[in-house]
């Protein structure tokens, strides 16, 4: 509890030029308010648009947090809840694969060159997929940041639905058994993750990935200082 009121304290300190825009604070806020208004939906709401892939500005560890402490509250049932998120979950990432098992690879052949992704690693990632087997998907989805992904690289690499829907299940129900504890050991303190998320850094990484990826376009297009490009030979 003591950690939580320091990383609150330090995300109300930080730099003004870290600091999270007033908009996207009410975005948050929109989020978890849109959560206390509509309980069970709004729970089973938020967690399917994280799935599917839709940026919301607050991660669904988050928002199953504060669906635990609602909770203590009787706001929600708790069966509701886990009810809720497993089914958000599981219905989102399905959306998603089935998305990406139509366009995903299209859009890699296109546009993958530009952000560093081809077929070499994506038959690297299908080897993964064959070695680790459903594990790949039960264990992935709880390295933070690759739920999406994983749902997406498996409609990509047309994982069967018999495999990955069990494996989303199985995952999603010890996911959000981790997270509405959480909530419910934290109480009142959950609503504080809203504020303290660093997602007001998320416009910063945007802009830096831009100017990497134009950095990147300009260096494979020929816009190199003249001490990296190639000498031309004499053709005598």
């Amino acid at each position: 509890m003591l950690m939580l009121g320091h990383a609150h304290y330090l995300a109300l300190n930080l730099p003004w030029w870290l600091q999270e825009p007033g908009w996207w604070h009410e975005l948050a806020r929109a989020v978890r308010v849109f959560i206390f208004q509509h309980q069970t939906g709004g729970l089973f709401v938020v967690i399917l648009l994280e799935e599917i892939g839709v940026p919301l500005p607050a991660p669904g560890d988050v928002a199953i947090t504060y669906g635990g402490y609602l909770t203590t509250t009787g706001a929600i049932p708790y069966p509701l809840a886990y009810v809720a998120v497993v089914s958000g979950a599981v219905i989102g990432a399905t959306i998603n694969t089935t998305i990406s098992r139509r366009y995903g690879r299209p859009f890699i052949q296109r546009f993958g060159r530009y952000i560093g992704v081809n077929e070499d690693k994506l038959q690297w990632a299908e080897q993964a997929f064959k070695r680790w087997g459903p594990w790949a998907i039960i264990v992935g989805r709880h390295i933070p940041g690759m739920r999406i992904v994983l749902s997406a690289l498996s409609g990509i690499l047309n994982v069967p639905y018999r495999v990955f829907i069990p494996c989303v299940l199985v995952s999603a129900t010890i996911w959000a058994a981790i997270f509405l504890e959480l909530g419910r050991l934290l109480g009142p303190r959950a609503r504080g993750l809203f504020l303290i998320f660093p997602a007001h850094l998320i416009p910063w990484l945007l802009l830096g990935l831009g100017l990497l990826l134009v950095g990147y376009l300009g260096y494979e297009h020929g816009f190199k200082p003249k001490a990296w490009r190639h000498p031309v030979e004499d053709p005598h």
